[in-house]
């Protein structure tokens, strides 16, 4: 099996899936491939996908300790290939 080649000119981009995945995706519909794959065939339609607003992508969250450690931004930033990028509740 071979690895599709990534097209590194198009950036990353955060895809709500449903009501609380985010996939790191160069489109809505590869964020829909990539959360059908997990979930089965057909699980989910392009209904499902939306964009993850700047503000949420910013949102300064909390480690294990409490502290403010990271953002979905930062995630999204050393995602190095697209794939599942975080549960989260909107």
């Amino acid at each position: 099996m071979t690895t599709p080649v990534r097209d590194l000119t198009r950036p990353l981009l955060a895809f709500w899936v449903a009501d609380d995945d985010i996939y790191a995706a160069e489109d809505e519909a590869q964020a829909l491939a990539l959360a059908n794959a997990i979930a089965g065939p057909g699980a989910y339609t392009l209904d499902d996908v939306m964009p993850v607003s700047a503000e949420v992508l910013d949102e300064r969250l909390r480690d294990d300790s409490g502290r403010l450690a990271w953002t979905l931004r930062g995630l999204l930033m050393d995602q190095k290939a697209p794939g599942y990028l975080a549960g989260y509740e909107q």
